[in-house]
């Protein structure tokens, strides 16, 4: 070969494997190979790696893998998108118990009296850039945890929506 003077040691190593070498490059590889012992070990680790892989056969999937391989691509997405209807279940049951228990603590009064204000002059960094008085919030206990039970019970629907109605009606319509 007329360029193997410009291609790499491992080229030459694996052309001399071959046995695409003839001429003065296989007598200039040989010389090298006598001088260096450090070649010498590079050409038995590329023929072990020659012999391994000219011994080795070749699989080839069948014909249908890729269309397989596609099913259960969309089929897998599908399955890991959606929850379980059992841990679906089993949430609702949790959102239920702890809304049901706020639910009975509002309806007894526990937070009839739970009022404050949140001052925002306290604040060290307020006062320090903010030259101004700034707003007092007044803070209703009644009103938040009204609010934290309707987004509760949002929750839940949008949980038994996604768990259990959805794929209950894609199996009904599947058929």
């Amino acid at each position: 070969m007329n360029n193997s003077a410009k291609s790499s040691p491992d080229d030459l190593l694996l052309d001399y494997l071959d046995g695409k070498l003839e001429g003065t490059s296989l007598q200039s590889l040989k010389q090298q190979l006598e001088q260096s012992p450090a070649l010498q070990t590079r050409l038995e680790e590329l023929r072990l790696i020659h012999l391994h892989l000219s011994s080795a056969r070749l699989e080839s999937p069948s014909n249908d893998f890729v269309d397989r391989v596609m099913k259960n691509l969309s089929a897998s997405s599908a399955a890991a998108s959606a929850l379980s209807p059992r841990n679906g279940l089993l949430l609702i049951i949790g959102i239920l118990v702890a809304g049901g228990i706020l639910a009975f603590m509002l309806s007894s009064g526990t937070f009839d009296n739970a009022n404050g204000v949140i001052s925002l002059e306290k604040a060290k960094p307020a006062t320090k850039y903010i030259q101004y008085t700034l707003p007092s919030l007044p803070l209703k206990g009644k009103v938040i945890l009204d609010s934290i039970l309707g987004i509760a019970i949002l929750l839940c629907l949008v949980v038994l929506d996604r768990t259990v109605l959805r794929p209950l009606f894609q199996k009904k319509t599947a058929f």
